[in-house]
């Protein structure tokens, strides 16, 4: 297992009591992205530490992923994860046998809870990616739901603070009631307007079929998983930071983020899941920071040097159209749950650049 994520997740089931899920099984699909692994981490470790009975049906287009060794090899704690009835289907959900309902007929077992992950979140891999990220989030959504009612399971849908699009000053932070100012045409509308229609669905379903579906808007999700060959910003600082100990940016940096570390948000997705009583949630971080900010912090962590000037060329198109400032409001979830302090962002980037060091053999500690 990887020990860092370990760690954390170790840290995290101590925050939450998970005893609805005993006896429950647990169908998670993009098991091999950030936050299907972390949410695996949680649960498996729960099964390991506290005998949760927790079955765990993982779902992803690739076999297990690296962060996944140790779990699958038949050691001590693979042989008490099988015990607990641990399934991982390599699955591409946009093809044939499982769009015409077959896969999920016959390969799956009746779930209780539906935690609905695939798709493509990085820019260039869902503008590449456009007709699968648009039915993994509509058609794929509506065949989740439909496994819902079946089997009588809660869904959890993994929206995007996307929905959003480009909101006004008065509507940052932006709270759940925003309706969203977002363009059909736009290059990002295959991934905002996709999520915005599995939302769609969502409704309509919990509405008219009765499905306990519940939609989470995630905002910036960092921490140990996000790879140096990630697009986002983050890792692209990360990657020219400890690779070439200089930091050059696309302009200036004024557009605002606002990051939560990986642990708090899936320990608030966790929370929405079992214990969320409304429809709609924001999930996101404290910690607004300007893309300049960002790489200044990263360069303070790996010694590097930001430099004075900027790239240019084609990198500029995706950057141009994403918003000036992503910020949601959180109260919802902050006031209905109760959640303990998040990870400081400096503590969170510092946890990330080592987990990057130790997956890819690079020397040297970051700074406290």
């Amino acid at each position: 297992m990887d020990r860092i994520i370990e760690k954390d997740c170790l840290e995290y089931i101590e925050k939450i009591d998970l005893s609805p899920l005993r006896g429950k099984t647990v169908f998670i699909t993009g098991a091999n992205g950030l936050i299907g692994t972390y949410i695996i981490y949680m649960l498996h470790l729960a099964n390991i530490t506290k005998d949760a009975g927790i079955s765990i049906v993982a779902v992803s287009k690739s076999p297990p992923g690296s962060q996944f060794r140790g779990i699958f090899t038949g050691d001590d704690r693979g042989t008490a994860l099988k015990k607990h009835h641990y399934e991982f289907h390599p699955v591409d959900l946009t093809g044939p046998d499982f769009v015409e309902g077959t896969v999920l007929k016959k390969a799956f077992k009746k779930a209780d809870y539906i935690i609905h992950g695939a798709t493509y979140a990085q820019p260039k891999k869902f503008i590449k990616n456009y007709s699968d990220t648009i039915h993994l989030n509509t058609t794929v959504t509506e065949k989740l739901l439909k496994k819902a009612k079946d089997d009588g399971a809660t869904l959890l849908f993994l929206s995007s603070s996307e929905v959003y699009g480009n909101p006004d000053e008065k509507n940052i932070p932006t709270g759940e009631d925003f309706p969203g100012y977002c363009s059909p045409v736009d290059i990002r509308a295959v991934y905002s307007e996709s999520k915005r229609m599995g939302e769609t669905l969502c409704f309509a379903y919990r509405n008219f079929e009765g499905v306990n579906a519940k939609v989470a808007r995630i905002s910036m999700t960092y921490g140990p998983g996000i790879g140096l060959d990630d697009e986002r910003v983050l890792a692209h600082f990360m990657r020219q930071a400890l690779y070439n100990r200089k930091i050059v940016m696309l302009d200036d940096g004024s557009k605002v983020r606002t990051f939560c570390y990986i642990a708090d948000c899936v320990l608030m997705l966790l929370y929405i899941m079992l214990y969320g009583k409304d429809f709609v949630y924001n999930v996101g971080g404290k910690d607004s920071i300007t893309i300049r900010a960002l790489a200044e912090e990263i360069c303070r962590l790996t010694g590097s040097a930001l430099s004075e000037e900027f790239q240019s060329g084609e990198a500029h198109k995706d950057i141009k159209v994403s918003p000036q400032i992503v910020q949601l409001d959180i109260s919802k979830v902050l006031s209905e749950f109760p959640l303990p302090p998040f990870i400081s962002f400096r503590e969170g980037l510092s946890r990330t650049i080592e987990w990057n060091k130790s997956v890819y053999g690079l020397s040297g500690q970051a700074e406290a």
